[in-house]
């Protein structure tokens, strides 16, 4: 696996949680069980269908009853097997292991960036023996910071031109940079373009950054724009694995651009 070495950024402000990922399994929109925490001296979680967990970092979802089991999930669940691996690489990169004999299917940003698709535009199928990163932390920490500070610029620019201030679009330049679709290169003001730009950035919350660190996958079957099933709670069996790292990381970065005062101003 390749790595870089840690950023003294995030490697020395905050001390990496106990756990490094929780899972929590759902059939369709319903959560079935408890949320399966994997303490930080595993790097390796195993999600599988069976029904015997020998090991502390194994999550079999055979085990699990529901009295709202449809006849969908139940078969889907017949198709699980091995399941996945998932490796913790470096401070906080993933890696995925298809070891079932049925595709998966995920939603990661990461592998958006890589296929060159808009962010959560995709939901990717995986093979059966594929082996692939699916999490970058170093990219997604410096994804969450630029966005945090855009929406934190892109605020101060729309209270700005509610006001009629001149100091709007030089406000705005952080947010649009000098596109002259965004400003007006006559007057100096925002364009109606540069506005909806400004808005959009602002429009991005909390819930947003959080799904940044969150990976998403369905077993057997794919849901997404490519497929009839436009969300993964129309899936019969999926997982959801929260990154504890990244997810610290985000906490911090919300501290330091102080975007839950922002947010309490909306």
């Amino acid at each position: 696996m390749e790595q870089r070495p840690p950023s003294p950024i995030l490697r020395g402000q905050l001390i990496s949680p106990e756990h490094w990922c929780s899972v929590q399994y759902f059939e369709l929109d319903h959560k079935v069980g408890e949320t399966f925490k994997v303490i930080a001296q595993y790097r390796e979680v195993k999600i599988d269908g069976y029904v015997n967990p020998s090991e502390p970092n194994r999550f079999c979802l055979g085990q699990l009853s529901n009295v709202h089991r449809t006849e969908a999930s139940e078969k889907a669940r017949l198709h699980v097997g091995k399941g996945v691996k998932l490796t913790l690489s470096g401070e906080g990169d993933v890696w995925l292991e298809c070891q079932s004999q049925h595709p998966v299917f995920v939603q990661s940003q990461y592998l958006d960036k890589e296929a060159k698709r808009e962010p959560g535009d995709a939901v990717h199928k995986i093979f059966p023996g594929t082996h692939l990163k699916v999490f970058d932390l170093h990219d997604c920490y410096d994804t969450i910071k630029s966005k945090a500070q855009k929406a934190q610029s892109a605020a101060r620019a729309q209270a700005l031109a509610v006001s009629g201030s001149p100091e709007a679009a030089h406000a705005a330049l952080q947010v649009v940079g000098e596109s002259p679709k965004a400003i007006n290169p006559e007057s100096g003001t925002l364009t109606r373009d540069g506005m909806a730009q400004i808005n959009a950035a602002a429009n991005i919350g909390v819930d947003d950054l959080r799904r940044m660190c969150i990976l998403r996958l369905s077993f057997v079957k794919g849901w997404g724009p490519d497929y009839h099933r436009v969300n993964i709670k129309y899936t019969p069996c999926w997982i959801e694995i929260q990154l504890h790292r990244a997810l610290q990381l985000l906490d911090h970065v919300l501290q330091w651009t102080q975007m839950y005062e922002a947010g309490q101003d909306h």
